[in-house]
């Protein structure tokens, strides 16, 4: 059994146990992954890891880790270690969104995103990547938003750290392609999960919504032969159309019109 396993490829998921994370780790279990969830919903990973090792003939591992903590990145890595010497596929996709006027947001929860968004991704590929360039194989999805492409009042800080993963992504992915590494930024556009509930507000997007599974196939279809950016459809062709040819002042403005809240 252990050398069954070993032939199989290993991915890890993070923020797993419920909606674009969730739906990656159904979509690579299918096609014959064995996977490391990451979260910090422990019961809703547990259950998800269940129905996987029920549908599919893999082996599903599950860590509790708060990805938003200093040196969770190091964990991860350790955690990773344990179950397999080599990662095939990383996914960092989890985030959090925080609404409103930035003067008003609390300072413990700016520095929990910006280590999750940031500090966390940054140090995850630093520790996962060497050994992919070294077998001259591997990938890394990290989830970032069509929010990345624009400035967004009350949702500032969330749009700047998916600008950051945007930025860096497109350079390591460059960096890395001599290698046979391919490196993809995801860019969902607004989609039916929990987020907007979890970042206190209701979205109002003329566009509409996406499913997270839609996101994910179309991510996992462009992986080998895509884009660095990957964005979802028509709406993120609009986005993408958008984001090049308005001027940021007035999109910025727009989106303070749309975004501002209501007392």
């Amino acid at each position: 059994m252990e050398a069954e396993t070993d032939t199989r490829p290993f991915a890890i998921v993070t923020g797993a146990s419920r909606g674009i994370g969730a739906e990656y780790a159904r979509a690579l279990a299918a096609g014959g992954y064995d996977l490391l969830l990451v979260s910090r919903d422990v019961d809703r990973m547990n259950r998800l890891a269940l129905e996987l090792t029920a549908r599919h003939r893999v082996q599903i591992s599950s860590e509790a880790l708060d990805l938003a903590e200093p040196g969770a990145a190091h964990r991860l890595y350790v955690a990773a270690r344990q179950r397999r010497p080599t990662v095939d596929l990383l996914i960092n996709n989890a985030g959090f969104g925080l609404f409103g006027e930035f003067v008003e947001m609390p300072m413990a929860r700016i520095q929990e995103m910006l280590r999750l968004h940031v500090n966390t991704v940054v140090e995850s590929i630093r520790l996962f990547l060497p050994s992919m360039i070294e077998q001259r194989v591997g990938a890394i999805i990290n989830v970032a938003s069509i929010a990345g492409l624009f400035s967004v009042p009350y949702l500032a800080e969330y749009a700047a750290t998916k600008a950051f993963l945007i930025t860096l992504s497109e350079a390591l992915a460059e960096e890395v392609r001599p290698a046979g590494v391919r490196i993809q930024v995801c860019c969902p556009g607004s989609t039916d999960t929990d987020f907007h509930t979890t970042a206190g507000f209701k979205p109002k997007n003329p566009l509409g919504t996406q499913s997270a599974a839609g996101v994910v196939s179309i991510s996992l279809a462009a992986l080998k032969h895509g884009p660095a950016l990957v964005t979802i459809g028509w709406r993120g062709r609009v986005a993408s159309w958008l984001s090049r040819y308005v001027p940021r002042a007035v999109l910025a403005r727009a989106a303070a019109a749309k975004m501002k809240p209501t007392a």
